[in-house]
């Protein structure tokens, strides 16, 4: 398996002796820490302010699709509820986004990279393979993100989402990226390194074998490498 690490980018370059890349983190593959799978930006791309430097290490920049939770929610939760990422609003605003920023990923040789989550506007499936056709001459690409599109309601039917995720997306996204869960006490689910959380191991290396071809990238988040690679191993 072709396995990537997402880890902390100032911490990756202050081991280089490097300057800080203008990013949060780094995927670097775990059989050869040169090899840089994506940059990932981080923040939240429909907000004010949100910038990215077309320099970083990675031919692919990965970012959230973003969310107009910032307009209501004043502590600037990215990862809050709002109903307008899922009504009209949110995807006219992510199409306003990419039709500004897709030319400039062209003119620069990079690829963009969204990473679906349930709480952003490109929070679901059907969401996803929609903007991979509409956008499909363009440098846009989305990552295989099974576990971060889950809502606390969903691990109940777990093998369901996992087939609808992994059938309808696996053979167009760049890399998978898998990480486990854990309930919070206001009914969201909070990303944790694979055999730290709740899901259910046997039915997540099922849908890998039946869809994820062995060599093609598999994405962790940090922290404990061996732990995550032991659970992947069954």
């Amino acid at each position: 398996m072709d396995l990537h690490v997402l880890h902390d980018a100032a911490t990756v370059a202050r081991l280089a002796g490097a300057d800080a890349p203008l990013c949060e983190r780094l995927g670097l593959s775990v059989e050869d820490p040169s090899r840089v799978l994506v940059a990932f930006v981080g923040g939240n791309p429909l907000g004010p302010g949100w910038l990215v430097d077309l320099e970083l290490p990675s031919e692919r920049i990965g970012s959230w699709s973003g969310t107009l939770a910032h307009e209501a929610v004043a502590d600037g939760d990215l990862f809050a509820a709002h109903p307008h990422n899922w009504m009209q609003p949110g995807p006219e605003a992510l199409e306003a986004h990419l039709d500004e920023v897709l030319p400039q990923f062209e003119r620069a040789g990079r690829r963009l990279c969204l990473f679906p989550h349930a709480r952003h506007v490109l929070s679901d499936v059907q969401g996803a393979i929609n903007l991979i056709r509409a956008r499909r001459d363009s440098p846009l690409e989305i990552a295989l993100c099974p576990t971060s599109i889950l809502t606390p309601g969903m691990l109940g039917s777990l093998e369901e989402h996992l087939e609808r995720s992994f059938g309808t997306l696996a053979e167009h996204a760049p890399f998978l990226y898998l990480h486990d869960v854990v309930v919070e006490e206001d009914e969201r689910l909070r990303p944790v390194p694979l055999g730290e959380g709740v899901l259910d191991r046997d039915l997540v290396l099922a849908a890998i074998e039946r869809f994820w071809p062995a060599d093609r990238p598999v994405l962790l988040p940090g922290g404990s490498p061996e732990t995550q690679k032991a659970w992947l191993a069954g």
